[in-house]
């Protein structure tokens, strides 16, 4: 059985790797767009352009991330009801023996 604390370390560190990728990549797209040789203009729409397609991006990811959060609430929550069940079950044996 997993500890408590290992799992929230590995959820840190997951936190940790996706926060990096994420700033990462914007750091690198902002040099990248910033560095190339266009017009400001030209500039000014692609970066609209990109802000646009991250926009959605965030929001589907957003979606997926919720549908896997009540996907995880409802696997626990049955879980957990086994869990009692089978506690409720022993006792009930535990009591029978001890007779």
């Amino acid at each position: 059985m997993k500890r408590t604390g290992d799992t929230n370390n590995n959820k840190r560190n997951v936190a940790t790797v996706v926060t990096g990728i994420l700033v990462g990549g914007v750091v690198g797209a902002t040099v990248g767009l910033l560095m190339a040789p266009t017009s400001g203009q030209e500039t000014r729409r692609r970066i609209t352009g990109d802000v646009k397609g991250i926009r959605a991006k965030a929001k589907n990811a957003k979606g997926n991330v919720e549908s896997r959060a009540r996907e995880l609430a409802k696997a626990v929550r049955e879980d957990a009801g086994e869990g009692k069940k089978t506690v409720a079950r022993r006792r009930k044996a535990a009591s029978t023996r001890s007779r």
